[in-house]
């Protein structure tokens, strides 16, 4: 087991690819039985400043989320004119729909809602 806190790059990585689980299993024993929360210390402020450095990661993550074509309790972001949006689909309705200027603002808005991490 590796020692916490978990390096905030690692969390990024982790939350951009789908991975949080995997890593937690170097930090925890049976990390599917706790709050993964409780060992992201990552904020909102944090995340979308390593996006706005690592376009191409924002890039890779919106080019993945946006194929998406689910149209049920889904998170969905898109491009919209010059701005990015993010929503959630239920039952083919958009709800909190939110708009940004720049791609790693609502990438990090994308990861923030899907992990349960608003």
């Amino acid at each position: 087991m590796n020692i916490l806190p978990i390096p905030e790059e690692e969390q990024i990585r982790a939350l951009l690819d789908g991975a949080i689980y995997d890593l937690l299993r170097n930090y925890v024993v049976h990390p599917e039985r706790v709050d993964f929360r409780k060992f992201i210390t990552l904020n909102r402020q944090k995340l979308i400043d390593f996006l706005s450095v690592h376009t191409d990661e924002a890039e890779n993550y919106f080019r993945k989320h946006s194929a998406t074509t689910a149209t049920h309790d889904a998170e969905k972001i898109w491009r919209d004119g010059s701005e990015y949006v993010t929503a959630w689909l239920d039952h083919g309705q958009l709800r909190s729909t939110r708009r940004f200027a720049t791609l790693g603002e609502a990438v990090a808005e994308h990861i923030l809602v899907s992990h349960g991490m608003y």
